[in-house]
């Protein structure tokens, strides 16, 4: 008889989803990805606009900035959406 075959470790799937403002009665899609942790994909902090000590993507539809930091994550600096500041 032959061995079965071994199963590889599967890797884990990261759900990636486009980023919408986060706006109440908002939504608009922004060009950005996100996974479902809500971690910004890339070091999207770098190319964040920056007013101050702010970092945030601004909203083509509304104006809003939606806010973003840098957190620990696995060990790794990612960025996150951390809040929404109405235009």
């Amino acid at each position: 008889m032959s061995e079965p075959a071994s199963n590889p470790t599967k890797k884990k799937e990261i759900k990636v989803h486009v980023m919408r403002c986060r706006g109440e009665g908002c939504g608009a899609l922004l060009a950005l990805e996100e996974t479902d942790e809500g971690l910004l994909l890339g070091n999207m902090i770098d190319v964040a606009e920056r007013d101050g000590d702010l970092a945030f993507f601004r909203c083509r539809r509304c104006g809003g900035r939606n806010l973003v930091e840098e957190v620990e994550f696995e060990g790794k600096m990612r960025s996150r959406v951390a809040g929404f500041v109405a235009a």
